[in-house]
């Protein structure tokens, strides 16, 4: 149509496809959402008035850019357009499976449009495109049951919304945006969930506030409380002071509480003490997040945190946000409104702990800091709890509970030594009452002479101050204490860089068998110098860990520190690729020798304890590569990271990933390992192009596929070709993906590959069925299955299996996909591969749901969810919320 060049008043809307970029979506997965956009607004928008014909549209990738006519009024756009759309989209989800369903954030504003030479030009669209990808539209749809979340402009709100009752504006909540430069007022709606009517919009509550919430998982997350819990009162009662809701009189107006001291004095013991004592108040659940702010390694990466929580809270990994800030929305929009209590343990800086404050004053916060924290006494109004030492009746009271009353009254002048020399300290005076405790013959006045004999060693060596050297003495006295073997575990367990231990790793770094391994670990429990925090799990206080470094340094060699560090990294990295060899064991996986003495790494059966170990270790193996690196074992320090390949790709855990793979870039760059290198270039860009940063990974890929040709790596540079084929697709560079899915083609072919070949046809075919091109689609998946046939990889041909099922799927040929499905199912099961089990279990359910079979449906669903919750999987909350919207259809018809 001719553009004028002066300035008119036009309507803008900005559409966006909430996940489009989310690992479950293949290239076709996403070719099917945007044909499916398309034809949905095409068709909501002629249904609701507003000619599609006559509106511009710029496509956006993973949305629409729409200016109306002006002529066309303003109230179609919340009167009529929003139902319209829910329908569409409705009937369109209900054709496709779970991968090619849509959700949509909708924008709406009305300005000034100018034209120049170059397009479109005015404030009022970057105002809406800033509105479209808020991170609190983001998180209004993320906590909606429904499928459409709609936001608007203060303006359009105030000259549009409010004064029009079709467009009930009482369901609208107030929000405030705030994105690069931008900061202004909007409006949210959820047209089909919404928030409840007000009749007065202007005198609403809070955005939140009135909402329809889907129903959350109860998360219990809180730790063991400590034996022998004494004292504190006045600490307590002080506490208590969180449950008086706010705004009533008193000191109940805060609903943050810091506990601040020094190391030692009982801090996470008081807040778990508390926390366990008033968890029946807290409907909604308890959360406890130790934030490790003082640990020697680096503190846990907030992404991940709040990637655990969320998780926690029922959010799959569809519709989990990539980055912080919409990480830290969604967490506050689930939250809004629950009684839920959230302790933030071992906070090292006020900026570690902003993200993880709820923005609902339902909630209450306790974070406990060896800082003062006035940044956050200040600016979010927490009120501050600073713990002194015990009261010596308090540590006096601590001491006769675990060593027995009796005992203290006998020798109550010991009893009052030893609590002196522990400085009253809980932390010292359990670790010395526990080793009396054990040792009935040993006397309280021993037990004092032996602890002031220490302390006079320990004057001679530093000058702390009275509390840090009550804790070393006791430490140290533990320590010396401990048989020769014993001494030794303890020693070297303080060279382990991850937050917590397993018993084979442990075996590993010590050069010791399992069942030697476990009496150490337990001798060094029972007097509390370790802590077992789950079966086979063990770990240091961060006191105690510095203390187990500090004796190595001192009393083991250092060539006996370097091998009991390289066993252990060895280990990590051994198991990491027999972990690997289950999750991914088409890939290419290179030898990696022999391993040293002593060092047995593990061996897994199945897919799921693969997962299963993976899960458990990840953040070891991500300190592990940090420490490779550190300790110049740069081999280890890039192929742990490849070797964690099919768990990154299956996960996604995206900032460890990226986070290891960069390391082993660099070290794999020093060392001049160019495979190495080019691996990871390689990797890095799928991780990229998962989290749609297209530069980025175009840049990887292009720069691996430089060495890979250098090398005449034939294979690999197949390989990276069609890695960088779906980049393309997915940027919708359709003939540059093609050019580089023939280009994989041709050389798996000159290398002979039967398996690459059969790789490149799959994805000729998957494409195919993306564009509707569905007979060269089955030609392709055929010659593709025929070819893994010959391959000796059931596996890969059950994948081919699927896809054939999900192409007839979409020609509605429901019992051909069906049939696809269970011979997919029935080779998945032989082979062992639980995950794809669930897969194709899921896949068989929704044929059924849509056939009518509501029962075999709800089975197929059951049986999946038991084996993703068994695997820990990610698709988890999804079947589950196909097993209630079943069982509420079956309530309801009953009805």
């Amino acid at each position: 149509m001719t553009k004028s060049t002066a300035a008119v008043h036009r309507t803008i809307v900005v559409v966006d496809v909430e996940g489009f970029g989310a690992w479950q979506r293949t290239n076709h997965h996403q070719l099917a959402v945007r044909r499916g956009l398309y034809s949905c607004l095409r068709t909501s928008f002629d249904r609701a008035g507003i000619p599609w014909e006559s509106c511009e549209t710029e496509d956006r990738g993973d949305g629409v850019f729409v200016l109306a006519p002006p002529e066309v009024p303003k109230s179609l756009f919340v009167e009529s357009l929003p139902a319209r759309v829910v329908d569409a989209l409705a009937e369109h989800n209900h054709l496709h499976g779970p991968e090619a369903r849509i959700r949509l954030r909708l924008a709406v504003h009305a300005g000034e449009i100018n034209y120049d030479d170059h397009g479109v030009t005015a404030a009022s669209v970057n105002l809406t495109f800033r509105l479209a990808n808020s991170s609190e539209l983001k998180a209004a749809l993320a906590g909606s049951r429904g499928i459409l979340a709609l936001i608007t402009s203060n303006w359009f709100f105030d000259e549009v919304v409010r004064h029009s009752i079709a467009a009930r504006p009482g369901t609208y909540r107030n929000v405030t945006v705030s994105a690069k430069e931008t900061v202004t007022s909007a409006w949210i709606a959820l047209p089909d969930n919404p928030y409840s009517d007000i009749v007065d919009p202007a005198r609403q509550p809070s955005p939140a506030a009135g909402a329809e919430r889907p129903v959350l998982p109860i998360p219990r997350h809180l730790p063991a409380s400590t034996a022998h819990y004494t004292g504190r009162l006045p600490d307590i009662a002080k506490l208590d002071s969180l449950l008086v809701e706010p705004g009533a009189s008193g000191p109940g107006e805060t609903t943050i509480f810091l506990i601040v001291g020094a190391a030692g004095m009982g801090k996470t013991a008081l807040a778990v003490h508390w926390a366990h004592a008033v968890r029946s108040q807290f409907t909604d659940g308890d959360i406890y997040i130790d934030l490790h702010g003082y640990d020697p390694v680096a503190p846990t990466p907030l992404e991940q945190i709040l990637e655990r929580v969320l998780r926690a809270l029922g959010v799959t990994t569809r519709n989990m946000p990539a980055d912080l800030e919409g990480q830290t929305a969604l967490y506050r929009s689930l939250l809004a409104d629950r009684r839920v209590l959230i302790v933030l343990d071992n906070a090292a800086t006020p900026e570690q702990v902003r993200p993880l404050l709820p923005g609902s004053a339902t909630c209450r916060v306790l974070i406990t800091s060896r800082h003062r924290m006035s940044g956050l006494v200040a600016r979010e109004g927490a009120a501050r709890l600073t713990l002194d030492p015990l009261h010596p009746t308090e540590a006096y009271s601590l001491l006769g509970q675990i060593v027995g009353e009796d005992r203290v009254a006998v020798e109550g002048a010991a009893a009052a030594e030893i609590t002196r020399a522990c400085a009253y300290l809980p932390l010292a005076l359990r670790i010395a009452a526990e080793r009396v405790a054990a040792h009935p013959r040993l006397t309280l006045a021993e037990l004092a002479r032996q602890l002031s004999g220490e302390r006079d060693r320990l004057d001679l060596l530093a000058a702390d101050d009275d509390e840090s050297t009550a804790v070393r003495v006791v430490f140290s006295w533990s320590y010396r204490a401990l048989p020769p073997a014993v001494s030794h575990v303890f020693r070297l367990l303080g060279l382990h860089s991850g937050p917590d231990i397993s018993l084979p790793a442990a075996a590993a770094l010590t050069n010791l068998t399992i069942e030697q391994t476990q009496r150490n670990l337990d001798a060094l429990a029972s007097v509390h110098l370790v802590e077992e925090v789950d079966h086979n799990r063990y770990r240091l206080h961060d006191l105690l860990r510095l203390y187990a470094a500090e004796r190595a340094g001192e009393d083991e060699t250092e060539a006996d520190r370097s091998d009991a560090k390289l066993r252990l990294l060895t280990w990590y990295l051994h198991s990491a690729d027999a972990a690997d060899r289950q999750l991914a064991p088409r890939r290419r996986h290179a030898p990696l020798g022999e391993p040293p003495v002593g060092c047995r790494p593990l061996t897994f059966e199945t897919q799921g304890r693969a997962w299963q170990w993976c899960e458990a270790e990840r953040l070891n193996l991500v300190a592990a590569t940090r420490q490779a690196s550190a300790e110049a074992h740069l081999d280890i320090a890039w192929q742990l990271p490849t070797a964690l390949w099919g768990y990154f790709t299956l996960r996604t855990p995206w900032v460890d990933w990226i986070s290891a793979y960069r390391i082993g870039l660099a070290a794999a760059e020093q060392q001049a390992d160019r495979s190495g290198y080019a691996w990871l270039l390689a990797g890095l860009g799928i991780a990229y192009r998962n989290l749609r940063r297209y530069d980025d990974a175009i840049d990887s890929f292009e720069r691996a596929l430089d060495v890979w040709r250098e090398l005449g790596d034939r294979y690999a540079e197949a390989w990276t070709l069609g890695s960088l084929s779906i980049a393309l697709w997915e940027l919708e560079r359709f003939a540059d993906a093609l050019a580089r899915s023939q280009e994989a083609l041709t050389l798996f072919r000159t290398v002979d590959s039967p398996y690459g070949e059969s790789q490149a046809l799959h994805c000729f075919g998957d494409a195919c069925r993306g564009l509707g091109r569905y007979v060269e689609a089955i030609d392709y998946l055929q010659q593709a299955l025929h070819l893994r046939r010959g391959s000796g990889d059931p596996g890969g041909e059950s994948q081919i299996l699927k896809s054939l099922g999900d192409t007839y799927r979409d020609l509605d040929e429901l019992d051909k996909a069906e049939e696809h499905y269970r011979q997919a199912l029935g080779m998945w099961r032989e082979v062992g591969d639980r995950w794809s089990e669930a897969r194709s279990l899921t896949a068989i359910g929704d044929i059924a749901k849509i056939l009518g079979n509501l029962d075999t449906a709800v089975e197929c669903w059951r049986q999946a969810l038991e084996i993703c919750e068994e695997l820990g999987a990610p698709q988890t909350a999804e079947i589950d919320a196909r097993l209630k919207h079943a069982a509420n259809a079956s309530s309801d018809k009953r009805q």
